[in-house]
């Protein structure tokens, strides 16, 4: 990678980068609150189920496959088909704010014909903006080989996964670094697994999650989105 694509890959992973990752927690907070996490060690093995059980098997394959395709309506029907894998509403509307965040974002220091069409799509609601399916766009635009852009995607979700437990005084410092570093194997294997995959193959199975995002929605007072 050139210099350059390896400063924006550094820009995206930034935690200055306003793309809205920092208010979410995808159902840490519910667990916490009705005691069902409460150490490093437990966030631990719930993160290694979402990334081996959702965003492995879904996001990362979606993304791939946003970053390599070159047809504009392949792009439109991977983000229809990624918005339809969501079951929960509150995940499903804080992935198409961040993903279109992005898009709108990246488009406004880099110019690109595929980021002004597809911001175009998302304005128009065309396409609904899906996170994976953007970042897989920007990283492409960007110059951002596949495997970096799979990275990146993973490592923030658990950056923004620990920094949630962080606040919500599950862990401190020392041990939200240990968790990420613990992680980072499960990040590799799960690039290598995915990148390559066909959209067809696409699949997520983390009930648990997706269970306490659902308790989430419904909850009256809350720090996070999801």
């Amino acid at each position: 990678m050139s210099t350059e694509a390896d400063l924006h890959m550094m820009q995206l992973s930034d935690s200055l980068f306003p793309t809205g990752l920092f208010a979410v927690s995808g159902g840490i907070e519910t667990m916490f609150l009705q005691k069902k996490m409460a150490t490093a060690g437990e966030l631990r093995e719930f993160l290694k189920t979402v990334i081996s059980q959702q965003l492995g098997p879904c996001d990362c394959v979606m993304l791939a496959n946003a970053h390599r395709s070159t047809g504009r309506d392949e792009i439109i029907e991977l983000d229809s088909v990624c918005h339809s894998m969501r079951t929960n509403k509150e995940v499903r509307e804080a992935s198409c704010r961040s993903g279109s965040q992005l898009a709108r974002c990246v488009a406004g220091f880099l110019a690109s014909d595929m980021l002004e069409w597809y911001c175009s799509m998302l304005g128009s609601k065309k396409t609904s903006g899906e996170y994976p399916v953007s970042f897989g766009v920007c990283c492409r635009v960007m110059g951002i080989k596949t495997e970096r852009a799979l990275g990146m995607f993973l490592y923030g979700y658990v950056a923004s996964s620990v920094g949630a437990a962080l606040r919500l005084g599950m862990i401190d410092h020392m041990e939200g670094q240990e968790v990420i570093h613990a992680l980072k194997p499960l990040i590799s294997e799960t690039v290598s697994e995915n990148c390559k995959k066909p959209a067809s193959e696409a699949w997520q199975f983390a009930p648990q999650a997706e269970i306490y995002q659902m308790v989430h929605e419904g909850t009256d007072a809350k720090m996070f989105i999801t």
